[in-house]
């Protein structure tokens, strides 16, 4: 935020509908994700951003000098904790995925005949 304070208007008519073109790819690329059968590559960018934010966090804690730990450790969990804002919204697209998924799959169960059903039929 810091870094716009300081940005004239023109750059900022730049920089802005980029970052949002961005979110949009990267948040259909998650929804992408999340249609593939194998329930895992869903997870892949949720993943990173849980890997991310936890590194971000615990850096700190490594840079600090001796001495300097005093609320360091509840400064680094609020970090990790805004820093996974983005993990918790690209686990909505995959969690809508598998319960749709999971309903289609029922459905089908339902309108399939049984074969017991299909024998009795003839």
């Amino acid at each position: 935020m810091q870094a716009l304070m300081g940005m004239s208007a023109d750059k900022m008519v730049i920089i802005l509908p980029s970052a949002l073109i961005g979110m949009y790819l990267i948040i259909l690329l998650q929804k992408t994700l999340s249609e593939r059968r194998n329930p895992y590559v869903g997870l892949i960018i949720p993943a990173l951003c849980l890997i991310a934010a936890t590194i971000l966090a615990v850096r700190p804690l490594l840079v600090a000098a001796p001495g300097q730990f005093e609320g360091l450790g509840l400064f680094c969990l609020r970090m990790w904790l805004t820093f996974n804002i983005p993990t918790i919204v690209f686990m909505f697209p995959y969690i809508r995925q598998r319960k749709l998924m999971k309903a289609m799959a029922e459905e089908m169960q339902v309108q399939e005949p049984q074969p017991a059903e299909m024998a009795e039929g003839q």
